[in-house]
């Protein structure tokens, strides 16, 4: 019996591993969980729960709940770590901190990220009990602004959200500080498991997700008006609200197809579409543009001995180095297999030296630590070998440089790999 019982555990407490995790991340993760608690049993003892707060709070838990489900139908696309998945779901959670007590926004997504939403793939519990701990602080810190701006008179009740411009200027900027605390939290996490920046995907923020966010909070706010004036206004509110979620599917779709799954950069097709746009406003100012090809070397050698699951793991890590090696305005994409291509706008020639010899000595310096076959981790690092292009004014033709990088690659793999070579003339750009 008491085999099974630690047998039972150990299987309930696998997901809840974080001695993995860097340990200051392991100690900011805890730090706001415990924080999430703190908030809410000061707002318990503040704020005496009432019954109509209760049937407010479980409608909006059963529609949160709703809208999960809906997205799950939908088909989102795959989540990525720095990539937060998106389904609109404050539309339904941020009703709570504008109507209810504190403390209702401080655990309200406990059951949503823990229950409900767990189903919609793998994910470690210390990292839902986080996001649900990050949302709760934000939530609450909203709920105490809003209350902050827009007081009631006796016990918490809200009558209306939009009795004078005082009050509407209390919704917004409840919104913005839900949206802004929330924001700097999980940026802590990031920051504290990636100490090198991690650039946001090609097509994976932008215009799009502005749109998004920028939707979520303005429906968000209008289902809590909508509840104040009365609560079966919602048989009304919600389809239109799950219809939303489509729209938010573009978005979605539109940055998978622009970026590689694999590496997180720019996808061949997205690389080249905006590479000719940025050709034809290089050529038209007469400015120069550079085209680095960079390509693993020996990485055959790398599958073969380690497997493919490490091969991946090695493009991955190569990946991050071109990220940490180039400007934020470089197009940094895959262009097959083990090879990567970096459009550079503005950029000379020697600039462009500079940039990939940057390039070679960030890759030669990295180190990747992978679970081997048969022994314990081992330790794997890569070299690169890098051609570059570069044209001018009215000689600038993409698919030349290209070609001519292309070319000044081969040379330096012919020449002992590990090396930058550069294209001694672009030829001239072709005419019809």
């Amino acid at each position: 019996m008491f085999r099974s019982v630690r047998e039972w555990l150990a299987g309930h407490t696998a997901d809840f591993e974080i001695r993995s995790l860097p340990p200051l991340l392991v100690r900011y993760v805890i730090g706001i969980d415990l924080l999430c608690l703190a908030v809410a049993l000061v707002g318990l003892v503040e704020f005496p729960l009432r019954f109509a707060d209760l049937l407010t709070f479980g409608a909006f838990v059963l529609l949160g709940r709703l809208a999960i489900e809906t997205s799950r139908h939908l088909g989102a696309p795959g989540h990525r770590e720095d990539q937060p998945y998106r389904d609109l779901l404050s539309t339904w959670t941020l009703p709570v901190v504008l109507l209810l007590p504190p403390v209702y926004a401080a655990v309200l997504h406990l059951p949503l990220y823990c229950l409900f939403r767990a189903g919609l793939g793998p994910q470690p519990r210390y990292k839902q009990l986080f996001n649900a701990a990050a949302l709760g602080v934000s939530g609450f810190c909203a709920s105490i602004v809003h209350l902050a701006l827009a007081p009631t008179q006796g016990p918490y009740r809200i009558d209306t959200l939009v009795g004078s411009a005082g009050r509407i200027g209390a919704l917004f900027l409840a919104v913005a500080t839900y949206t802004v605390i929330n924001r700097i939290l999980l940026h802590g996490a990031l920051r504290r498991r990636h100490p090198v920046p991690v650039r946001r995907p090609f097509g994976g923020g932008g215009r799009e997700m502005l749109t998004v966010d920028a939707t979520e909070m303005c429906s968000a706010i209008v289902i809590a008006v909508l509840w104040t004036a009365h609560p079966l206004l919602m048989l009304a509110a919600t389809p239109p609200a799950l219809l939303l979620q489509r729209g938010l599917l573009h978005a979605e779709l539109l940055a998978a197809a622009r970026t590689d799954a694999k590496t997180r950069l720019a996808s061949p097709a997205y690389w080249r579409e905006v590479a000719e746009r940025e050709a034809t406003r290089v050529r038209r100012a007469g400015r120069p543009m550079s085209v680095l090809i960079v390509d693993i070397d020996h990485f055959k050698r790398v599958n073969d001995q380690f497997g493919h699951l490490t091969g991946d793991v090695v493009l991955a890590a190569v990946a991050d180095a071109l990220r940490a090696a180039t400007r934020p305005r470089d197009l940094v994409g895959r262009f097959g297999g083990e090879e990567f291509v970096v459009l550079l706008c503005e950029v000379d020639l020697d600039n462009a030296a500079h940039a990939a010899e940057r390039i070679r000595r960030q890759v030669a310096g990295m180190r990747c630590r992978v679970d081997g076959r048969s022994a314990g981790a081992v330790i794997v690092s890569v070299t690169v070998s890098v051609g570059v292009a570069t044209a001018s004014g009215t000689e600038v033709d993409l698919p030349i440089l290209l070609e001519t990088a292309d070319a000044a690659l081969y040379r330096a793999k012919a020449d002992g790999r590990n090396r930058v070579r550069l294209a001694a003339r672009v030829p001239a750009a072709r005419t019809a």
